[in-house]
C-alpha cells in the first residue's frame, strides 16, 4: 500500500505576469474566458487570435501578447485556473490520507472525481474540452511534474498513484498503464463535456463507473508474456 506524500505547501504557480489595475484585471479575465471558448470549440492551436480579442470586446491583437506572452500563455493560464479549481478537494483528500492511506481505488476516485466535478458549468465543460486536447502528450515522469501540475496536489495523486499501480505489475508496466489512464480519462472527460445535459447516465453513476473500471484496470496482474 503506497504512503500519501506530503502535502505541498504551495498553489499553481501562472508563467505569465500579474495585472496590478482593477482594469487590466477585467480585461485579463475577459481574454481567459474568451480564449477558454476559442480554444474548447475551435481548438487551442487553430483558434484565431483575432477572434478571441474580438470576443473579449478589445480592439488591439496584441492584447494576448502582453497579457500571457502568446497563445501558448493564455493556455498556460487556462490549464492553471482548471488546476487550481480543484486544488482545494485534492489538498483536503491528502490530509486525510496522512493518517488513513488509500488503497488504489481511493486513489483513483480522488484524482477522477474533481475532474468530473468540472461537468457542472460551462467553464468547467470547456475547461475539460481543452483538456482533452492535451491528455495524448501526457508522460509519466515528466508531464505529471511540470507545467500547471507542479508543485500541485494532483502531482502528489498521480505519483501516488503510480506507486500503487506498481505494486500490482511492476514499474514500468504501472506507469505505461497511468498514462493510458490520464489519456483516456481526459477524452472521456472531453467528450461528455461535449454532451447534452440529459446524454447518457445520471452524474453519479457515470462517474462511478468510470472510477471502477479505471480501479479494475490499473490493479490487473502484469500480464504473462
Amino acid at each position: 500500500m503506497p504512503r500519501p506524500a506530503t502535502p505541498r505547501s504551495t498553489t499553481p504557480r501562472s508563467t505569465t505576469p500579474r495585472p496590478t489595475t482593477p482594469r487590466a484585471t477585467a480585461t485579463r479575465d475577459a481574454l481567459y474566458l474568451a480564449g477558454l471558448r476559442r480554444f474548447a470549440s475551435d481548438g487551442w492551436r487553430t483558434a484565431r487570435v483575432r477572434d478571441i480579442v474580438a470576443d473579449a470586446g478589445q480592439g488591439n491583437d496584441s492584447a494576448i501578447n502582453y497579457h500571457f506572452g502568446g497563445r501558448a500563455g493564455l493556455l498556460g493560464e487556462v490549464l492553471h485556473r482548471g488546476v487550481l479549481r480543484m486544488e482545494a478537494e485534492r489538498r483536503a483528500d491528502l490530509h486525510t490520507w496522512a493518517s488513513s492511506p488509500p488503497d488504489l481505488a481511493e486513489i483513483v476516485r480522488a484524482v477522477v472525481s474533481p475532474l468530473a466535478d468540472l461537468l457542472d458549468d460551462d467553464e468547467g465543460r470547456w475547461t475539460l474540452r481543452v483538456i482533452g486536447q492535451l491528455g495524448a502528450l501526457a508522460e509519466v515522469g515528466r508531464t505529471v511534474s511540470t507545467g500547471p501540475v507542479a508543485d500541485t496536489a494532483l502531482q502528489d495523486q498521480l505519483e501516488m498513484l503510480v506507486a500503487a499501480a506498481t505494486a500490482a505489475c511492476g514499474p514500468d508496466l504501472a506507469r505505461h498503464r497511468v498514462r493510458q489512464f490520464i489519456v483516456m480519462l481526459t477524452a472521456e472527460l472531453a467528450a461528455r463535456a461535449c454532451d447534452p445535459p440529459e446524454f447518457g447516465p445520471a452524474h453519479g453513476t457515470y462517474v462511478a463507473d468510470l472510477i471502477d473500471g479505471f480501479a479494475r484496470g490499473l490493479a490487473r496482474p502484469a500480464p504473462r508474456p
